[in-house]
């Protein structure tokens, strides 16, 4: 199945929010999967956007749906990251939280990751972490991303300095 990938570029965590939210209420129930992606000052944030229909039937079970390949990134970088709640942790240490929710047509999970990765690992990984990342959740979800620019009525609803 084919999905799309979005940098938004930089942007500060509550920005990457709403337009996470104004981009999941754009899609259509048909609409391909979506992985919005951006840099703030201390972390990458990402919003995966489905159709409902792809996700878990219950939505207790979103979260850990959407965040195994984030856990599974880290851990291909040589960090145990564990989900516990609605966070991700490392070696006790909450490292970033989570969000889940129903918008429109979508399931929407969002977190993101550590903008430097602890001195045994990659000082800044950037483009690794992100192309890790795509690889966990083309395997996981059986997903193909490309990437792509948001569609006229999807700038129109998720304004974004990026986006125009």
């Amino acid at each position: 199945m084919k999905a799309r990938w979005i940098r938004l570029g930089a942007t500060e965590s509550y920005d990457f929010e709403a337009v996470a939210a104004r981009l999941a209420a754009a899609q259509v129930a048909g609409a391909p999967p979506v992985l919005l992606w951006a840099q703030s000052q201390t972390q990458y944030l990402f919003a995966l956007i489905a159709p409902r229909k792809l996700a878990p039937g219950r939505a207790a079970r979103w979260l850990s749906w959407g965040l195994a390949p984030a856990i599974a990134t880290y851990r291909q970088f040589g960090l145990a990251a564990y989900l516990e709640g609605e966070a991700i942790w490392l070696h006790g240490r909450r490292i970033a939280d989570s969000t889940v929710r129903a918008i429109g047509e979508c399931a929407v999970v969002a977190s993101s990751f550590l903008l430097h990765f602890p001195a045994q690992c990659l000082e800044t990984p950037s483009a690794a972490l992100e192309e890790a990342f795509r690889l966990r959740l083309e395997a996981q979800h059986g997903w193909e991303f490309d990437y792509s620019w948001p569609s006229e009525p999807e700038k129109a609803l998720a304004y974004a300095p990026s986006f125009s």
